[in-house]
């Protein structure tokens, strides 16, 4: 994501000393090292205090290496997704004429927009589809020029609902990976052979990992339970593809093994907590509920980019 961005900002070299990713959260930021030559990989938490994530990040990035590959990982309070039919125009012309096309669809202005795109499904008849995402410029540039200070290797920004497909290997049926992160709404994605197929967020769960499993009987996960089986029956009847036999659950904020037993109870007996996939068994050590994004970064690090 925002590769062509960075074609124009990278200062760093390919690395010798391992990967570092960085990710920006609203109330922290997290720094994730993999060493080369196979040391354990770790990972540093400094708190946002009072939305001044700008101090925050400037204390982790004094903690990469130079000769580090560090990649940022944005949040969603810093980007905008936005899904409309793809332009019959040449690939090479898309993203300049893009701006013109969602202008009307984000608050960001004009000469603001920053943005790329990924290619979804249509379905049968239907015409193509993508999905945009467009940040602000000057923020990017505030980002960057903190990274440019300390004369460190930038490769990619990043953003987390492209990363999700990165941790589990799937199948050719259609597997929903469902990810809950403190303050933010569900994020629900369909995946198919490792790409991409649909995603939406479900807007009501943002206290999930708060919620006793009293409360969530008390209506909450019943409706969850719907929104779930909503998105199902629209990939099957509208996207045409196979039916889901497979929900990997990521809850990020408190350890919640009640849910996946409520799950089954509801009759879901095909969901179960995420397993990292043979590739990312370096960081079973870490807390994968808490640090998805990073470690789905780092393992894509060294492969294609993720958009």
């Amino acid at each position: 994501m925002l590769a062509r961005v960075l074609q124009h900002i990278r200062i760093g070299q390919n690395s010798t000393a391992g990967i570092a990713v960085l990710h920006i959260r609203d109330h922290e930021v997290q720094l994730l090292r993999q060493p080369a030559a196979g040391k354990p990989a770790s990972v540093l938490v400094h708190p946002v205090n009072k939305g001044n994530w700008q101090l925050a990040m400037q204390d982790m990035l004094a903690k990469v290496s130079k000769s580090m590959a560090l990649t940022l990982i944005i949040p969603p309070a810093m980007y905008q997704i936005i899904q409309l039919e793809k332009p019959a125009i040449a690939e090479q012309e898309l993203v300049t004429a893009l701006p013109w096309q969602i202008k009307d669809l984000t608050d960001i202005d004009l000469e603001e927009m920053v943005l790329d795109y990924i290619d979804l499904p249509a379905a049968p008849g239907q015409p193509d589809k993508i999905n945009v995402v467009v940040s602000i410029k000057s923020q990017l540039q505030e980002l960057v020029a903190l990274v440019n200070r300390d004369k460190l290797n930038l490769q990619r920004i990043l953003i987390e609902e492209w990363l999700i497909h990165e941790l589990v290997d799937y199948a050719d049926h259609a597997a929903l990976v469902l990810m809950h992160q403190p303050d933010q709404d569900v994020l629900l994605q369909v995946i198919r052979q490792g790409q991409l197929q649909f995603s939406r967020r479900l807007r009501g769960f943002s206290r999930l990992h708060q919620y006793s499993e009293s409360e969530l009987q008390q209506g909450v996960f019943d409706n969850l339970l719907l929104e779930i089986q909503r998105s199902m029956d629209y990939i099957e009847s509208q996207l045409k593809l196979p039916p889901v036999r497979s929900i990997h659950l990521l809850c990020s904020g408190a350890e919640r093994p009640d849910l996946v037993p409520l799950f089954h109870q509801a009759g879901f007996s095909q969901v179960q907590a995420l397993q990292l996939k043979p590739q990312l068994q370096w960081a079973t050590a870490l807390d994968v509920n808490e640090f998805w994004p990073a470690i789905a970064a780092a393992g894509n690090a060294s492969g294609e980019p993720v958009a």
